[in-house]
């Protein structure tokens, strides 16, 4: 059977969030832990079901090179449960074994918890979180869905007071129909892009429905028979010649169904081509540069209503003069072919950063940016180190060799 979708796709990294400052903040959070145990020792993330929150932790967990360990708070309920397993596990490297590693304890659902209930059965839970939060001397994050219900009371309301806060809103549709499109082309089928706005529409803001939807629908069919590139150069080619509408070329590019951070690649690969009127042309860049503005804050701050602004502008290259005396023909962009073949090498630097930073206790977009260039050097000149770090590490050096670091 195949694996659910919801957990194929769970991203394993915090920019794959599309939570833009909220990244910053749990990152901001983390980083604290590289020198010591911060005044907070807390992080709180609360927002409606399926916006990401447990996946967050996770990622941040991969991303710090932390050992994860979850537990859910409407499954320990009592003060005594709670100190036999989260607090125990916090005060020591892991709960079973020796890794060397920190360790993050997630506890979900605390805003299940009461003070007490006729059972007796939230006896002491939030007391036993309030003072988790107290002494553990591990990265501690709690999860909620509705804040408010976990500061119903005064310990509820210490226990937010002891920790970083970072809230998780609904997902935008726009966000969520994206989603969905990039796993269609993952899992090499064609869903429409009716459906796929219904799927979004009716989810709510809930990713994780979203996913669960889209896997449940099952009328898919074949991705052949829906070429999308050939529709790209003819809305292209109606551009250039002149051939229709800006609001038609404006619709044409909105239903294509297309990333616009792919369609702009395409706009100015083939625009180059046709060069002849320099006054228009160069117009037509400085449009194309307004538009890819617009694209890059899309990323930056999530919000996918920008894409409008990006769309007007492309369609608007139409009022330019762009028609070169000779036809030419169309070409995939290059920026597209240079990142496709560099792929391999990314995964290579990825897995380096990734088990080099394991070893040192960094994170692996640390290891990245900061120290990776002079761990390959030491590796080059010095041949005992790395054979040490090959037998170590697990590492093939005539992989890493071929970086050029």
């Amino acid at each position: 059977m195949d694996a659910p979708w919801v957990e194929k796709y769970r991203p394993n990294r915090l920019d794959q969030l599309r939570r833009g400052t909220s990244v910053d903040i749990i990152r901001a959070w983390a980083r604290k832990w590289e020198g010591g145990v911060p005044e907070k020792r807390g992080l709180l993330i609360y927002g409606p079901p399926g916006t990401g929150k447990t996946s967050a932790a996770i990622a941040l967990a991969n991303e710090m090179g932390w050992d994860y360990i979850e537990f859910n708070a409407s499954d320990i309920r009592s003060r005594s449960s709670i100190n036999d397993t989260a607090l125990r596990g916090s005060l020591y490297s892991t709960i079973s074994e020796f890794s060397g590693r920190k360790k993050l304890i997630v506890l979900d659902e605390v805003d299940s918890l009461y003070e007490r209930n006729i059972d007796g059965g939230d006896m002491g839970g939030k007391s036993a979180i309030s003072n988790l939060l107290d002494k553990t001397m591990n990265p501690v994050i709690l999860i909620a869905n509705n804040i408010y219900d976990l500061k119903s009371g005064t310990t509820g309301k210490s226990i937010a007071e002891k920790c970083e806060q970072v809230e998780f809103q609904r997902y935008r549709s726009i966000q969520i129909l994206n989603i969905l499109k990039e796993i269609c082309k993952n899992e090499n089928i064609f869903c429409s892009h009716e459906k796929l706005s219904q799927i979004a529409e009716n989810s709510n803001g809930d990713m994780r429905a979203a996913i669960n939807d889209l896997q449940g629908y099952g009328d898919f069919t074949a991705p052949q028979e829906r070429d999308i590139t050939q529709n790209i150069y003819n809305i292209i080619s109606s551009i250039i010649y002149r051939k229709d509408t800006f609001i038609n070329l404006r619709n044409d590019i909105i239903n294509l169904g297309e990333d616009p951070n792919n369609f702009i690649l395409y706009l100015l690969e083939n625009i180059y081509s046709f060069n002849s009127n320099v006054e228009d042309y160069v117009k037509a860049l400085e449009t194309i540069a307004r538009a890819d503005l617009f694209l890059g804050r899309v990323g930056r701050r999530m919000n996918y209503s920008l894409w409008g602004y990006a769309t007007d502008l492309m369609a608007s290259t139409v009022f330019f003069n762009l028609k070169g005396e000779k036809y030419l023909k169309f070409g995939f962009p290059s920026l597209i072919k240079k990142m496709s073949q560099l792929k391999k090498f990314r995964a290579v630097r990825e897995d380096f950063a990734y088990r080099t930073g394991r070893y040192t206790h960094k994170s692996t977009a640390f290891m990245n940016k900061e120290t990776l260039s002079f761990i390959y050097q030491i590796m080059n000149r010095n041949k005992e180190i790395r054979d040490n770090l090959e037998r170590i590490l697990g590492l093939d050096f005539d992989e890493i060799s071929s970086l050029y670091l």
